[in-house]
C-alpha cells in the first residue's frame, strides 16, 4: 500500500480543513444572503452581474424564468461608474462586480459557456473553480460573498448556453436634427416572458455558413418534418447559402418568442449555443439560423 509522506499528509489535511471551513462559513452566511429567498422562491426578478472585460458586459439573470440576457456594453458605456450603469440600464438592483483574468470579452463568454456544460460532466474540476473564486476574492476582483458563490455554483450547472440571450445593438443610423421620441423602458429591454404565442408557427430562415453543400436544405427538410409530425410548429420560408463562413452555428432572434426559440435550439441539438437578439423591422421571419462548421444534424427529433 502506498504511503504518503509527512508533507503530503499536511497538504491533504489543509485541503480538507479549508473545504470544511468554506462549508461552515457558507452555511452560516447562507441565511443572510439576499439571493437565498430569490432562488428558493424562484422570484421573477433580475440578478445583475457586471463583468469588467474590455469592453464590459452585463449579465441579467432571472431565477424565476431561469433565463438570462447578455448586454454588451460599448467602450463609452464601459467607462461609466457603477451607479451610472445601474441608472443607464434601469437595473432593479446594484450589479455584482466581477473582474475576470482574461480581458477579452468573447474569450470570457466562451469559457463561461464551457464551464456550464463541464461542471455536471467533470465534477473533478470544481476545486479549480473554488480556487479561482478564492483568488479573486482575496485580490478584490470580486465582492461576491461565499454564500452567494455557493448559491450561484448550485444554480449555474442547471443552465446551458441556450438559456442566455445575447442582446445585439443594431447599427446606429445617422443622427438627424429632428427630435426623436424616447423609447419606453419596456421597448428597450428584452421581454423574457413568452407572449402566449405557443399555437403560432415559428417562421425561420436557414443559411448555410459552412462548407458542407446542401446543409441548409437538409435542415429545412428536418424542421418541416418536425412541423408535419406535430412535434414542433415551425416553417422555413427560405434556405440558402450565406455569403460568409462561420465556425460556430448561430441563431439570431428577431422576435421576443424566446421560449419557442429555446425549444427550436434543443430540437437542433444546440443546447450550448446562446440566442442572439437584434431588431430588424424589415425582417420577413422571426429568426435566422446560420449553420456553422460545427453543426451536426440530429438523427432524431429531440
Amino acid at each position: 500500500m502506498e504511503r504518503y509522506s509527512i508533507k503530503e499528509k499536511i497538504i491533504i489535511h489543509l485541503i480538507i480543513l479549508t473545504a470544511l471551513a468554506l462549508l461552515v462559513w457558507g452555511g452560516l452566511s447562507y441565511f443572510t444572503s439576499p439571493l437565498t429567498q430569490v432562488f428558493r422562491n424562484r422570484q421573477d426578478t433580475n440578478i445583475n452581474f457586471l463583468i469588467l472585460t474590455k469592453p464590459a458586459m452585463l449579465i441579467s439573470y432571472n431565477p424565476g424564468l431561469q433565463k438570462g440576457v447578455i448586454t454588451n456594453l460599448t467602450d463609452k458605456e464601459s467607462l461609466l461608474s457603477i451607479e451610472e450603469i445601474s441608472k443607464h440600464f434601469k437595473l432593479e438592483s446594484t450589479p455584482y462586480i466581477f473582474i475576470p483574468d482574461t480581458q477579452d470579452r468573447k474569450l470570457f463568454w466562451d469559457n463561461f459557456k464551457e464551464s456550464l456544460s463541464v461542471w455536471p460532466k467533470k465534477p473533478y474540476k470544481v476545486p479549480y473553480y473554488i480556487y479561482s473564486y478564492l483568488k479573486m476574492r482575496f485580490t478584490k476582483k470580486t465582492l461576491i460573498s461565499v454564500s452567494d458563490f455557493i448559491l450561484l455554483s448550485y444554480e449555474l450547472p442547471h443552465l446551458r448556453g441556450v438559456d442566455f440571450t445575447v442582446k445585439e445593438t443594431p447599427k446606429q443610423k445617422a443622427k438627424t436634427k429632428a427630435k426623436q421620441k424616447t423609447p419606453k423602458p419596456e421597448e428597450r429591454q428584452i421581454t423574457l416572458e413568452n407572449k402566449k404565442q405557443e399555437d403560432e408557427i415559428l417562421i425561420v430562415e436557414v443559411f448555410n455558413a459552412s462548407d458542407h453543400n446542401g446543409l441548409a436544405s437538409e435542415v429545412a427538410r428536418y424542421l418541416r418534418n418536425l412541423n408535419n409530425e406535430g412535434i414542433f410548429k415551425v416553417d422555413v420560408i427560405n434556405f440558402t447559402t450565406s455569403s460568409e463562413r462561420q465556425n460556430k452555428t448561430k441563431i439570431v432572434a428577431l422576435t421576443k418568442r424566446l421560449d419557442a426559440l429555446k425549444e427550436l435550439s434543443k430540437h437542433l441539438g444546440l443546447t450550448d449555443t446562446e440566442i442572439h437578439y437584434t431588431e430588424d423591422k424589415n425582417a420577413i421571419c422571426e429568426a435566422r439560423i446560420y449553420l456553422g462548421e460545427d453543426f451536426k444534424l440530429p438523427k432524431t427529433a429531440k
